[in-house]
């Protein structure tokens, strides 16, 4: 029986994209044609949405160009710095898949963890599952807000494929730039026992929890995505985070050396003015 549909959360839908749409707004896919003379010329062939869904080497994609990219890279650079020192979790980019499993389209997903990787340090144009003997433990996609067909390739499409390759969780995150809001909202799955996808369910905070790698995902105050490891509680930061908090920490050292010098030397004064024995 086919998979039913998943509707795509209902208070905001993006609007069609127009019938005088920039049609390259996904990408181009080169082409090389012999013309009559025999000069080979290259030619782009616009990608559509479904393209996405199963992109070739070589494909020329601009999903990945303004916020999207700022926040997949960010995402993909915190949890790979978590894992780093795990030689057996692999964190990819933008990586293709190659599932082994006919009929199903092969991604490339905006994150994803590996674990059981066995050498994380090869050069990998794609993951093909069944040579490495693993698969992801967990993929996240960042939705691009903007086209109601890469939209719905996250919250619909995705879904079944991520279903049926068997990924066992699966993270929808979604930053709305244009409404002012870095991240609007947070969706995830996981197989259930008759390996079919069902909604996980945060935490009273809001929180997602992924079982697979022990990390929470919720919102900040201010509508950014934190990323807390569930082992320790602590949250998930990036180097220039990192650096930051180590220069605030300083700066707070140095404050406090300079009030604990003042107080020494008033100290001092005081003593000074005590009348001597």
């Amino acid at each position: 029986m086919a998979v039913p549909l998943r509707k795509m959360p209902a208070d905001w839908e993006p609007d069609p994209a127009p019938t005088d749409a920039d049609p390259f707004r996904f990408g181009w896919r080169p082409k090389f044609v012999c013309l009559p003379g025999g000069e080979v010329v290259e030619q782009h062939v616009p990608l559509t949405a479904e393209d996405l869904l199963d992109p070739e080497l070589g494909d020329e994609t601009l999903v990945q160009g303004g916020p999207h990219a700022k926040f997949s890279v960010g995402l993909f650079e915190l949890l790979e710095r978590h894992f780093e020192d795990d030689t057996g979790v692999l964190v990819t980019f933008d990586m293709k898949m190659i599932w082994g499993i006919p009929g199903i389209l092969n991604p490339a997903p905006d994150v994803a963890v590996i674990q059981g990787a066995q050498d994380k340090d090869e050069a990998r144009q794609v993951f093909d599952v069944a040579r490495e003997g693993t698969r992801p433990c967990l993929v996240i996609e960042v939705v691009s807000p903007q086209y109601e067909e890469t939209r719905r390739n996250d919250y619909e499409k995705k879904v079944e494929i991520y279903e049926r390759a068997g990924i066992p969780e699966y993270v929808i995150v979604e930053p709305v730039f244009v409404r002012g809001l870095p991240v609007r909202q947070l969706t995830g799955y996981r197989l259930g026992p008759k390996g079919r996808y069902q909604p996980i369910r945060p935490d009273a905070e809001g929180r997602l929890l992924s079982e697979t790698t022990d990390l929470l995902f919720g919102m900040a105050e201010d509508r950014s995505l934190v990323v807390i490891d569930a082992r320790t509680g602590e949250r998930l930061l990036r180097p220039s985070q990192i650096a930051a908090a180590q220069e605030a920490a300083e700066e707070r050292a140095r404050v406090a050396e300079a009030e604990a010098a003042h107080l020494r030397a008033e100290l001092d004064r005081l003593r000074e003015t005590l009348p001597k024995d």
